[in-house]
């Protein structure tokens, strides 16, 4: 549990990879990935990424050979069609350049023809610890289109990816507790502990860029990556084309030690919850003021911790403690799948309040799945060693480095004490700068550093370049007001929120793809209209009926012969219900779970996916058994066999769609028969 906090602190920066996902689920539809947002909700447009033209038809820029050590490029890269793989030697420590070398690795896709690339467009991952050069196929099938006339350089930061990879095995791995890691992966950093900050990257960056010979470059930052933009744009933005933040972090919260980045992002986490609430036709009529029923469960929890046994998405029993801590840390700030969690939260409270609890604890046992906390895994993907190097030189802290673990730890809990009560409302200081949520927590054990190089320099300079600033109205991770101080940075840039993202707003529509795009394209703000439209809606519970009565009634179809009354309506919409809360689980879980009061659903991935019901109860007196398919265009189809003593029983058909991906919401159209009437109604999409 100790190593909890600092991987979390990383999950809600980044995210997990992409090829581990698809080789635990290798037929997942194109539309959606259970955990990982990156490739969470790829526009269709993104899904195909073309193999980019070899080396025989597109020019290498002129570089000076002699700063570059080329290799051999993965398969990985080769398939996507690299031209140039390699190392660019840099000083480990540039005060004391006798202390050795660190290889920076980079990988280069260039345009065709014969003209000179009007820049090379730079993306940074963020993290940090993250490689970037792991994520390739997404970048490039984001900035594709621009690859006519634009290169593609993706570097991996030192101490991540390939670039003289920090491998700590107690933390990585987990062979030792939680504090002792840090302090021992600090230990064997020894005197090159502090640096891996975001200022020593920069100068690394630039290396890379003058031993390729561009003149211009466009920098895309994502989360943590707005740090590493800023640092290079205040050091050396006379080569900056222009700029792309995405959900960018940046030197206002990292300059800050009065826990200031988590106080954006607790006061961001009710209007997170609101919003999906209210774009949902199936959660707004019963919560018509959403921020008053989460503070109400918030201080209910605070002060009476709900405890019991769930059931988690993969059908595993285990015993949960629903307090503010899990509240926050296991449901609102890490939301599972595509927002289940945050559309799910205000109806759990509600049926807490009535007595029953089996909401708010299957999401609690949820939000422990599907991390390994005692493993980060492969470090070049990830390395836990980086992620604390990098963070605990770059942010300031409430706590003298030049004193011993004791009183830091002292210096840390007075600075949180002189906080007002309110400072994280409607959140407690206590969870709100504990181990799991504290950005700087587990910076207290690592070893007093030499001085780094800061993200920006002192009086820095920001640059004309045209800017672009991208935030997700449902990030919590880098909330837009964290995101606006970032922006007011940058002396020309344009500030675009787009409706219904999450983190890194390009993963998640059409919209934010094309704009980054478009922007890049032109170095002009292309129209930015599309934002204000959600591109989809993500599906929200208004309610967990303990018996089909108190379920919201289906609205009779309009021409379509319904015989049904207002009960059966009820049970139409519980049919669903138990439908589709099987399909969240199968997103988030592994296929094998159980119903939310009985039953269990087993579901088989590929093209399209088959979940099975046997005996499903989300009411107590309806019981639902039957298939449900979700095609990969996100078509949803269900027959469903209904009894139980809520109703007299019968057979639904069930056509409609489930996360469409632009478009008007509409309905499922609910057909067959219940008591030997007809039944034709409709139930709301999300």
């Amino acid at each position: 549990m100790r190593r909890l906090g600092s991987l979390l602190l990383f999950l809600f920066i980044c995210f997990f990879s992409a090829n581990s996902l698809q080789a635990q689920f290798p037929m997942r539809p194109p539309n959606v990935n259970p955990v990982n947002p990156y490739s969470l909700h790829k526009p269709p447009a993104l899904q195909s990424v073309p193999l980019l033209r070899r080396a025989e038809t597109a020019i290498l820029p002129a570089f000076a050979a002699k700063n570059i050590v080329p290799v051999l490029c993965s398969s990985n890269a080769q398939a996507f069609g690299a031209n140039l793989c390699g190392y660019v030697n840099v000083p480990l420590d540039r005060e004391h350049p006798t202390l050795g070398t660190i290889p920076i690795y980079f990988e280069l896709y260039l345009h065709p023809g014969s003209a000179a690339a009007e820049s090379a467009i730079l993306v940074n991952h963020g993290g940090p610890g993250l490689t970037t050069t792991g994520f390739r196929g997404f970048w490039l099938s984001v900035f594709g289109p621009n690859l006519d006339v634009h290169d593609l350089l993706l570097i991996d930061d030192r101490g991540r990816g390939l670039s003289g990879t920090i491998v700590c095995s107690d933390l990585q791995y987990g062979n030792a507790a939680y504090v002792p890691g840090i302090e021992e992966c600090a230990a064997q950093l020894a005197n090159s502990a502090s640096r891996y900050g975001t200022g020593d990257i920069a100068e690394d960056t630039e290396a890379v860029r003058a031993a390729l010979g561009y003149e211009k470059l466009d920098y895309y930052g994502t989360s943590y990556g707005g740090a590493d933009v800023t640092a290079y744009a205040t050091r050396f933005g006379k080569h900056l084309r222009s700029i792309v933040l995405d959900a960018p972090f940046g030197t206002p919260m990292a300059d800050d030690s009065r826990f200031v980045a988590e106080q954006y992002r607790t006061h961001h986490e009710p209007r997170m919850v609101s919003l999906d609430c209210q774009r949902s036709p199936t959660c707004s009529p019963d919560h018509p003021f959403p921020r008053a029923e989460l503070n109400a469960l918030i201080s209910t929890v605070r002060f009476r911790p709900v405890e019991g046994d769930a059931y988690n998405a993969n059908g595993n029993l285990v015993h949960v403690r629903m307090d503010e801590n899990a509240l926050l840390n296991y449901v609102i700030d890490n939301p599972t799948g595509l927002f289940s969690s945050t559309g799910e939260i205000l109806a759990a409270a509600r049926s807490l309040w009535e007595g029953d609890s089996r909401p708010l604890l299957r999401l609690g046992a949820e939000g422990y799945f599907p991390v390994d906390y005692s493993n980060a895994g492969d470090p070049t993907f990830f390395s836990y060693g980086a992620n604390m190097a990098t963070f605990c030189a770059d942010l300031n802290q409430p706590f003298d480095w030049f004193d011993p673990v004791s009183e830091r730890t002292e210096q840390y809990t007075e600075a949180v004490s002189d906080l007002p009560p309110w400072y994280f409302t409607p959140f407690s200081k206590v969870v709100s700068t504990g181990e799991i949520f504290s950005f700087v927590w587990g910076c207290q054990y690592w070893q007093r550093p030499t001085p780094s190089l800061p993200i920006a320099p002192p009086y820095p300079l920001y640059p004309l370049a045209p800017t672009l600033v991208l935030t997700g109205d449902l990030d919590s991770r880098v909330p837009f007001d964290e995101v606006t101080k970032v922006a007011a940075l940058f002396p020309n840039s344009t500030l675009v929120s787009v409706a219904e993202a999450g983190h890194v707003s390009v993963s998640w529509t059409h919209c934010a793809a094309n704009l980054a795009s478009e922007f890049i394209e032109k170095a002009q703000v292309p129209d930015t209209s599309c934002a204000s439209t959600p591109e989809t809606v993500w599906p929200a519970v208004g309610r967990f009926p303990w018996l089909a009565k108190h379920a919201r009634p289906a609205v009779v179809q309009p021409g379509g012969g319904n015989q049904i009354g207002l009960a059966e309506r009820q049970v139409a919409t519980v049919a669903v219900a138990t439908a589709t809360d099987a399909l969240q689980r199968s997103i988030i879980g592994s296929g094998t779970g159980v119903g939310l009061r009985a039953g269990t659903f087993h579901t088989v991935y590929g093209s399209s996916w088959t979940i099975t019901l046997t005996d499903c109860v989300f009411a107590t007196d309806v019981t639902v058994n039957g298939t449900v398919i979700w095609n990969a265009d996100n078509s949803f189809e269900a027959e469903l066999t209904v009894s139980g003593p809520g109703t007299s029983g019968g057979t639904l058909s069930v056509k409609g769609g489930y996360i469409v991906f632009g478009g008007p919401l509409g309905n499922f159209t609910v057909t067959g028969t219940l008591g030997g009437k007809q039944v034709a109604v409709l139930v709301p999409e999300a």
